[in-house]
C-alpha cells in the first residue's frame, strides 16, 4: 500500500489530536489540584516516580495513595508519617504540622509545590 497525501494528513490529524488530548487532560488535572483543598494526616509516603524530590501520600481514612496531590519535598525530613497536611483552595502551598510530645499539632513548615 502506497501512502498518499490523504493518508499522511489523516495520520498527522490523529497524532495531533492525541497530543492535544494529553495536554488538556494534564491541564485539567493540574487545575483540579490547584482549585482543591486538602486536609489530612499522613499514613504512608511514597516517592513519586514522575518527579524527583516529590512524594505522594496515603492519608488516614483513604484506601490508596492520592496521586492527584503530589508534594514537592526536597528534604528527607520535610514530611513524616503522622504529620498533618493542609492546602488551601487556589494555592500551591502546603502547611505541614507536626505532633509534639503532648500530642498537639504545631506548625512545622510550608512546602511549595514547585521546585
Amino acid at each position: 500500500m502506497k501512502l498518499n497525501k490523504v493518508h499522511i494528513t489523516i495520520v498527522i490529524i490523529i497524532v495531533s489530536a492525541g497530543i492535544l488530548f494529553v495536554f488538556f487532560w494534564n491541564l485539567k488535572k493540574q487545575n483540579k489540584f490547584y482549585n482543591s483543598e486538602l486536609n489530612g494526616i499522613i499514613e504512608q509516603i511514597k516517592s513519586n516516580q514522575k518527579f524527583e524530590n516529590s512524594k505522594v501520600c496515603k492519608f488516614v481514612g483513604d484506601d490508596n495513595f492520592n496521586y492527584t496531590f503530589w508534594i514537592y519535598a526536597p528534604e528527607k525530613n520535610d514530611m513524616k508519617i503522622g504529620d498533618s497536611i493542609y492546602k488551601r483552595k487556589n494555592s500551591d502551598v502546603y502547611d505541614v504540622y507536626r505532633q509534639d510530645r503532648s500530642g498537639n499539632y504545631n506548625f512545622y513548615k510550608n512546602l511549595k509545590n514547585k521546585p
